[in-house]
């Protein structure tokens, strides 16, 4: 059976071994390119174990497909087919290895293919080049390849010359300089045992030599031989065996070299020796002397080291100024490499200048950095401030032993300088934002909350900023965080203003705040004030400013249940609080879920004031509710518990029947209200279009449970009711803004809040019909407003183009008689006037298009992700101009005024005591540091990209 792509890239595979005609594929290979290979997994098992463990591997089945599939990304496509291949049929041709060896021999390495990666280690091996060595010294090192990369080593020894000039070795010295010295010390060691081997065959010869010197001397004084000797005195007499010798040869040609004649001529003065006159050599000023060469040192370790111009035989480090011998006959370059190795000062030089190492960012995209002070300074401080650290912890012992070992060169610098650095660093976050702001003249919908400092008494209000960028990306940054002198409407509007005129934002669409008293006047204040900064700073003046806080509105409505449920709950927690008191009353309790074959599971203790601890701590007690009534029954102690008094009043509990059924309604009735505050809470997606539904869902769940048979149970849901109605009751108190949010997810659009209006208010009703009127009609005038509002080209034109363009009537023509001019205007210049004016109008309503099209299907994402609605008119602002600059808006509302961790608290955010300590200045840097950091994080928005958006 031959089994090919399904996407013709000529590559076939052919099933050698195993018959596989009659087996269908059970297996998708998806490449790069998209391509799909079908494959068996039982040969894909027999040969790989990586890939048997990929098929063995659960897996979630979509679309229906039973196949597995295994996705071979970062190759070539058609490399993928030859390794596919290659598992059926274990053959590679030429052609193949001289494209893909190199991509073959990475996947072999990954999917451990032995076979396959001793084939390629081999024919890469045999197609080494100058051009190429670098990157398959890189791979085999990576593969783990020995053969290989001593194969690219020792082509780099002997062609080191060609592959120096190459870009791949320009790139090592650059980004690997440790592997460069690895290569560096590889040919120096080469060096080094060649000039070994040279000297070793030196000596044997010369052994060899004096050995059989030794023997023509033995010969000679034992046998009295007269024929060892020069070839001149041997003449025609009979040779000698040893006076023939090679190493007598030497010697006696060296000595007839080293020897005068006989009867040498008169060269120069003579000298009488022994009676005898033998001339004197010509001394050494008669002898014209050239100078030595001198040559070049190439060896790579002399750019480390500097050769002392007193003393020739001696060196010094640059780095270190250690000294070291370093004459080329005697002891070589090995003592400059080997310290050089070891060198600590090169290596921090290394780090600091050069040295880079592959790391990813937060969107996991792969990037080289080095060593930089100034950023790991800065580095140093974002952790103080994101993990809430201690100035003094720049300070401490084991911070400056963590930095000893892992960055000696890093200087650590005081507990001031941190503080110091910190405030620098809020001031240039603070002053990229404020440019941003300035720059982009973005409207900015605003939350606030009271902090309280229980250490010094202040109350610090915080104020954030909401907003979606050009790039549709939902951002949130603190703007505020000072001291309050009271909680006056007044106090409250002036720090709004304040904050304002400190940040240059001059557009607000709408401020979530809770439901305090004092908040309904600060708007109020606040409203009148932006009314005369111009019509611009408030949509549709201020009307729907005003937005009252989700979680804040639930948390209420929750405490009204929960006063009703008190005993129940009470009983419960007793209960649960005994079992946690002691190991052994734990032990004991595990023992009775595990004999009533219970799952096991966690049993938190809530805490009374975090309403969504009571939830978790009744739901799981439900589930154990059976252990707990075996120990009502079998368990003395338990029992006894009960019987203490608490507050001198007896302890509630144990709990009966009544109370877990009573607190089972109640667990399934805050179900609803726990899910809707964590949406209503998120602080990192949009929030404002889903905040309707979840409403309609715990009206919809008020509803039924005022209908219930059980008088309790009713009477609670009326009381939660009443407290629903007074903050969001659909035709007087909610804000239109709510539904309005809702109607810009694609999947509702207008659809889904008539669908609601009529399950809530009935079919066609005058209630249905009145609030399906009111929220167009809301629609239609904010669209209005956006449609008139001045483009950017507008803005920027003079002043006398802007007065014409927003006349509402058309100007008439004027005559001016002029020798140099005709009569007047022409027609056609006139006609170009008329339509200028109003070539920025739409010629469509972009509202009715977007609400008369079909909804998007409400499809489960395949990689189980929330559905992005901000992603859509990212897609879609193109289509529809101005009413994607309405939806930027809506969406941008935050639906709760508290992040997550505090929604579900029934007290006020408190500031701890390390940081009420400090000033409200350093406050205020500190607490909007940590958010603008934490948030730049998550939506990859740093003040350096800030400020490339500012300067754009």
């Amino acid at each position: 059976m031959a089994i090919t792509a399904t996407q013709n890239d000529g590559v076939s595979l052919n099933a050698n071994k195993i018959s596989y005609d009659l087996v269908e594929t059970d297996v998708e290979i998806i490449t790069s390119g998209r391509r799909s290979i079908p494959a068996h997994s039982g040969i894909l098992a027999s040969v790989s174990p990586v890939l048997t463990n990929i098929i063995e591997k659960p897996r979630k089945i979509h679309g229906g497909s039973s196949k597995k599939v295994i996705k071979i990304l970062g190759v070539p496509c058609d490399a993928v087919s030859v390794f596919v291949r290659f598992l059926y049929s274990p053959s590679v041709t030429e052609n193949e290895m001289e494209k893909y060896g190199i991509h073959l021999l990475a996947l072999s390495h990954v999917y451990m293919v032995t076979q396959l990666k001793q084939r390629c280690t081999k024919g890469v091996g045999e197609r080494v080049t100058a051009e190429n060595v670098v990157d398959i010294l890189q791979l085999a090192r990576l593969c783990d390849a020995p053969d290989l990369c001593l194969k690219c080593m020792r082509f780099i020894h002997y062609k080191f010359k060609t592959v120096e000039q190459t870009e791949g070795w320009k790139f090592l010295q650059e980004h690997d300089p440790f592997l460069e010295l690895d290569i560096l010390q590889f040919i120096d060691d080469a060096e080094s045992r060649k000039k070994r081997r040279r000297r070793h065959r030196r000596e044997q010869n010369l052994y060899l030599q004096l050995s059989e010197a030794m023997e023509c001397i033995e010969h000679i004084c034992t046998e009295g031989c007269t024929l060892v000797g020069p070839s001149s005195n041997l003449d025609n007499k009979s040779t000698c065996q040893y006076a023939r010798k090679e190493s007598m040869a030497k010697m006696t040609e060296e000595q007839n070299e080293s020897e005068p004649p006989l009867n040498p001529q008169k060269t120069g003065e003579t000298e009488t020796v022994t009676g005898n006159k033998r001339p004197r050599p010509a001394s050494g000023a008669d002898k014209p002397t050239k100078p030595r060469k001198k040559y070049a040192k190439r060896a790579p370790v002399w750019e480390h080291f500097i050769q002392r111009e007193e003393d020739l035989s001696k060196s010094y480090c640059k780095y270190c100024k250690a000294e070291f011998a370093c004459d080329t006959k005697k002891v070589g370059t090995s003592p400059m490499i080997g310290h050089i190795n070891r060198c600590k000062e090169y290596k921090d030089w290394v780090e600091h200048e050069n040295q880079k190492i592959l790391s990813s960012d937060n969107n996991g995209n792969m990037k080289l950095v080095k060593y930089d002070p100034v950023m790991f300074r800065r580095s140093v401080n974002e952790m103080v401030v994101v993990n809430e650290l201690p100035f003094s912890f720049v300070e401490s012992e084991g911070w400056k032993r963590f930095c000893s070992n892992v960055l000696p060169m890093y200087k650590t610098f005081s507990r001031k300088t941190c503080s110091t650095d910190i405030v620098a660093m809020y001031l240039e976050e603070k002053a990229a934002l404020k440019q941003l702001f300035s720059v982009e003249k973005q409207r900015v919908s605003l939350t606030t909350d009271i902090w309280t400092c229980p250490t010094t008494s202040y109350n610090y209000m915080v104020i954030t900023g909401h907003w979606i960028s050009t790039e549709w990306e939902l951002q949130k940054r603190n703007l505020s965080f000072k001291v309050i002198t009271d909680h006056k409407g007044d106090t409250i509007a002036a720090q709004l203003m304040d904050c304002l005129d400190d940040w240059g934002i001059e557009k607000v669409y709408a401020v979530t705040v809770d439901n305090a008293r004092n908040n309904d006047k600060a708007l109020e204040v606040f409203k009148n004030q932006l009314r005369m900064r111009g019509v611009d700073s408030l949509v549709n003046d201020g009307e729907f400013l005003h937005m009252r806080c989700c979680a804040h509105i639930l948390n209420l409505i929750v405490g009204h249940g929960l006063k009703k449920a008190n005993a129940h709950i009470v009983a419960i927690r007793n209960a649960v609080k005994y079992v946690r008191s002691s190991f052994s009353r734990l032990k004991t309790f595990a023992l009775k879920c595990e004999t009533s074959k219970l799952a096991r599971g966690s049993l938190p203790l809530d805490v009374s004031t975090r309403w969504n601890s009571t939830y978790l701590m009744l739901s799981s007690a439900l589930k154990l509710r059976v252990a707990f009534e075996k120990m009502e029954a079998e368990d003395k102690l338990y029992c006894d518990y009960f019987l203490e008094e608490e507050d001198k009043i007896k302890r509630v509990g144990p709990p009966t029947s009544i109370d877990w059924e009573k607190v089972a309604r109640l667990v399934k009735f805050l179900k609803v209200f726990y899910k809707c505050t964590l949406i209503f809470s998120a602080s990192k997606t949009v929030t404002s279009c889903l905040c309707y539904s979840e409403i309609v869902d715990i009206e919809r769940s008020l509803i039924t449970k005022c209908s219930s048979t059980d008088e309790e149970t009713k009477k609670q849901a009326n009381d939660m009711r009443d407290k629903f109605d007074k903050y969001w009751d659909g035709l007087s108190n909610m804000n239109p803004l709510v539904i309005v949010a809702s109607v810009f997810d694609p999947r509702n659009k207008m659809k889904f809040a008539s669908l609601c209006f009529d399950q809530l208010y009935g079919k066609d009703t005058i209630e249905s019909k009145k609030l399906h009127a009111s929220v167009s009609s809301v629609m239609e005038t904010l669209y209005d407003h956006y449609s008139f509002k001045p483009t950017n080209s507008e803005n920027n034109e003079d002043t006398e183009d802007q007065t014409e363009q927003t006349d509402s009537q058309p100007q008439p023509c004027t005559f001016e008689l002029s020798d140099d001019e005709d009569d007047c205007e022409g027609m056609l210049s006139i006609y170009d006037k008329v339509v200028g004016l109003k070539i920025n109008e739409v010629s469509y309503n972009e509202l009715k298009v977007y609400l008369t099209e079909k909804p998007e299907p409400r499809v489960e994402n395949l990689l189980g992700m929330p559905y992005d609605v901000l992603s859509w008119w990212r897609r879609n602002c193109s289509k529809f101009i101005v009413l994607s600059e309405f939806a930027r808006d809506v969406l941008a509302i935050q639906a709760s005024s508290v992040a997550s961790e505090s929604a579900f608290s029934t007290t006020g955010r408190v500031l701890d005591p390390y940081r009420s300590s400090l000033t409200p200045y350093m406050v205020e840097v500190l607490l909007c540091t940590q958010q603008w950091l934490r948030c730049s994080e998550f939506s990859g928005c740093s003040y350096m990209i800030l400020h490339s958006m500012a300067d754009r």
